[in-house]
């Protein structure tokens, strides 16, 4: 047991071993995209746009990635969030930007039994 724990090659199998042990579990308690109802889905979002934090919004996005999500937040960069709701098939971010109150509306669809996002506009056929 001795020459066995000294040895260099056990050692460099049991890291590998190791290693791929990791990735499959993480693989495995990845969290799914999107949120489990619109109205969570509605209240992640608005706090994303306030947080200007596309890290947080990326995830909620059916398409897209990351250039949308940075694009998403920078479009808000000088409004002011006020509040975000799920009404008519849509997440609906009330906001204001220079003395001026206005809606976006995010279009919400349903990926693999989770709410998400989507931003960009695509049609359907």
């Amino acid at each position: 047991m001795h020459r066995r724990l000294t040895n260099l090659r056990f050692w460099i199998m049991v890291f590998a071993v190791g290693w791929l042990l990791m990735v499959f579990v993480f693989i495995a308690f990845w969290p799914e995209p999107g949120e489990e109802s619109p109205d969570e889905l509605a209240a992640e979002v608005t706090n994303a746009l306030r947080a200007h934090d596309f890290h947080k919004l990326e995830p909620l996005l059916a398409v897209g990635g990351e250039d949308v999500a940075k694009s998403t937040v920078e479009y808000f960069r000088t409004a002011r969030v006020e509040r975000g709701t799920y009404r008519d098939g849509a997440v609906v971010v009330e906001y204001s930007h220079a003395g001026t109150r206005a809606e976006f509306r995010l279009p919400v669809e349903v990926r693999d039994g989770r709410y998400v996002v989507n931003p960009v506009l695509t049609p359907k056929g």
